[in-house]
C-alpha cells in the first residue's frame, strides 16, 4: 500500500510538471503563470464580460489578488473595465482584441496540456482519478487551517 506522504509528494511533483510545461508558454504570451493571467484569459474567453467578483469566484483568485492582476492585464492590453450599466459602483470586464487572441493561444496551451495528462487512460480510469481527486479537493476545503 501507498504511504499517505507519497500522496503528498506526487500532487507536488504533478504541479511542477504542470507548471515547466505551461510556464514557456505562457511567458512567450507576456504572461504570469503566478498571478492567475492565463486562468482569467481563458475565463474570460468563454463568456463575452463578467463582474470583477463573477471573475474572482470563477478563477479562484481572492478580490485584491484578482484587482492587482487586473490593473496589469489592463496596462498590457489584454483586457479593459467597463462601468456595469446595472451597478453603478461595478465595473464589467472585457477582453481587447489582443486580450482575446492571447487567450486563444491561452486556451490551445491548456488543451495540448490536457492531451498530455490524458495519454494512456481509459474513459474508466479518466473517471476514477477525476471522483478520487474531488475527493482530495473536498477533504482540502473542508478543512480549518492547522
Amino acid at each position: 500500500m501507498t504511504e499517505k506522504s507519497e500522496l503528498r509528494e506526487i500532487l507536488f511533483a504533478l504541479d511542477q510538471a504542470r507548471r515547466k510545461f505551461l510556464q514557456p508558454r505562457f511567458t512567450e504570451l507576456g504572461l504570469t503563470l503566478g498571478q492567475g493571467q492565463p486562468r482569467i484569459l481563458n475565463s474570460l474567453l468563454k463568456r463575452e464580460s463578467v463582474t470583477q467578483k463573477e471573475l474572482a469566484d470563477t478563477c479562484r483568485l481572492e478580490a485584491t489578488t484578482l484587482s492587482r492582476t487586473l490593473d496589469h492585464m489592463e496596462k498590457s492590453g489584454l483586457i479593459v473595465r467597463r462601468k456595469d450599466p446595472e451597478c453603478r459602483r461595478s465595473f464589467r470586464i472585457l477582453l481587447t482584441d489582443k486580450g482575446r487572441e492571447t487567450a486563444r493561444q491561452v486556451r490551445q496551451a491548456l488543451t495540448q496540456l490536457d492531451d498530455i495528462l490524458w495519454q494512456g487512460f481509459t474513459p474508466q480510469e479518466m473517471d476514477a482519478l477525476w471522483e478520487g481527486l474531488k475527493k482530495i479537493e473536498c477533504n482540502l476545503k473542508n478543512q480549518r487551517a492547522l
